[in-house]
């Protein structure tokens, strides 16, 4: 069967870009043997930040008894919230497939296996040609040594997200985006959880500067969760109550549940590459070049499966960018200007970049930093950890990069991430009137900082 494009997995990536070429008037194929919406919306971000807002309620009601409001010790039953969550993901799993067939692309639910160039082989037998073939096959979690995911105690991310009970004692392996998530949601729901990260800090991998990585740390105590940093998860053995896990240094830590969350490899073994002479790299990414083409002719690749940070927005953009060159629109992704969120007690979001980052490609430098606890709304809302920081250029006054560390940073930061891909100005940022009172003032107020002129907080 022929079609105009083909794309392999269904994920952000996969279906975003099926739509955009449903709607450019392109015959579309899209071939997915999962479930729709991918890890993102299945087992991933989606489901995630539900239950970080679920549990943000236990989070915030302990707050209350400050402004003189209390309530009585959450009562949490795990099968209405695990059923709460699936619905989220049903809804929107369904509004996919609604989307999918109004812009005229044909599903095809089944594996499907690159056979060179043109041509995608399905598990049922059939074969799919088309001079375009998109790959997006996304990603897995990745396990380590002495720690198999087969075993009933250990836990890979999808485990953890299926809520079957709330462990009395959680080991974190990986104090990385998914690893601090999950250890923030376990925490709100009772478990006593301890982080284990080789690495010497916290969000290993992020552009993040010290100032924010050591108020993440200082958070994570305050929630209650022991972070175990420069330490290695090296094996365990079973006992009468779960797991003692040994540590590179000889420290045994005690929990009935391991989750290990130390990052996540693209799925770039067995969609038959070869056959295309297509050869990832040693970490598994499909090279790919500005425009997302793979050293195959027709042959695309986009989202988790190429190199990059591994986000759900960052593979649905590439999918658009896709879809539109192949009808002739050709409009570059600033990967500098994609915002990254995380989900812990307080969030962090950020875009462009830090201000070590931006010395290090020879900006002279000017930041402005503003915060919460000097905002109205925030004390309001009882949540005055954080800040708002700013990196400008010196002498233009470009806007470089932005970091939020607070209540609400997850969504603050698409604001800072339209700035920064507009290359506007410290000055057009603060001259911008902004509602009081309201979280999006300290933008503005870290952005007066930065200039000398702040009101509300003192100049640097």
């Amino acid at each position: 069967m022929r079609h105009d494009a083909i794309v392999v997995g269904g994920g952000p990536g996969g279906y975003v870009a099926a739509i955009r070429m449903g709607q450019l008037g392109l015959k579309v194929g899209l071939v997915e043997e999962g479930a729709l919406g991918g890890v993102c919306l299945n087992w991933g971000c989606v489901p995630t930040k539900a239950l970080y807002s679920a549990t943000r309620l236990v989070a915030q009601a302990s707050r209350a008894a400050g402004a003189g409001i209390e309530f009585g010790a959450p009562a949490i039953d795990l099968l209405r919230l695990a059923a709460w969550k699936e619905g989220i993901v049903s809804r929107l799993a369904g509004g996919i497939v609604s989307l999918l067939k109004q812009n005229g692309v044909t599903l095809f639910p089944a594996r499907g296996t690159l056979a060179g160039p043109g041509r995608v082989v399905l598990a049922t037998g059939e074969t799919l040609e088309s001079e375009r073939v998109v790959l997006a096959t996304g990603s897995s979690p990745v396990e380590i040594p002495g720690f198999p995911f087969s075993h009933s105690r250990v836990w890979s991310s999808d485990d953890a997200l299926a809520l079957r009970e709330v462990p009395a004692r959680l080991l974190v392996v990986g104090a990385g985006v998914v690893g601090l998530e999950l250890a923030t949601i376990y925490r709100r729901l009772g478990s006593e959880v301890a982080v284990v990260e080789m690495m010497g800090d916290v969000l290993p991998g992020l552009d993040l500067d010290a100032r924010t990585l050591a108020l993440v740390r200082r958070a994570q105590g305050t929630l209650g969760i022991a972070l175990h940093l420069n330490a290695a998860a090296e094996s365990f053995e079973e006992t009468s109550s779960g797991l003692a896990v040994r540590l590179r240094s000889g420290e045994r830590l005690e929990a009935e549940r391991v989750l290990v969350a130390v990052g996540r490899r693209p799925n770039s073994s067995g969609i038959g590459l070869e056959t295309a002479g297509i050869s990832p790299d040693r970490r598994g990414f499909v090279p790919v070049d500005l425009c997302l083409k793979t050293t195959a002719p027709g042959v695309w690749a986009i989202g988790d499966l190429v190199p990059g940070p591994m986000l759900a927005h960052k593979a649905s953009a590439e999918g658009v960018r896709v879809a539109g060159s192949f009808a002739g629109e050709d409009v570059p992704l600033d990967y500098e200007a994609i915002p990254q969120a995380v989900f812990t007690d307080p969030e962090v979001a950020s875009v462009g970049l830090s201000e070590a980052r931006a010395k290090e490609k020879g900006h002279e430098t000017v930041v402005g930093r503003f915060p919460y606890a000097a905002l109205g709304k925030a004390l309001g809302m009882g949540e005055t950890e954080g800040f708002f920081q700013v990196v400008g250029e010196k002498g233009t006054g470009r806007l470089l990069g932005v970091q939020i560390v607070g209540a609400e940073a997850s969504d603050l930061i698409s604001e800072a991430a339209l700035a920064v891909q507009s290359r506007l100005t410290l000055s057009q940022i603060a001259d911008a009137v902004h509602p009081h009172p309201t979280l999006p003032e300290g933008l503005k107020e870290a952005a007066e900082n930065a200039l000398g002129r702040a009101i509300h907080t003192v100049n640097r």
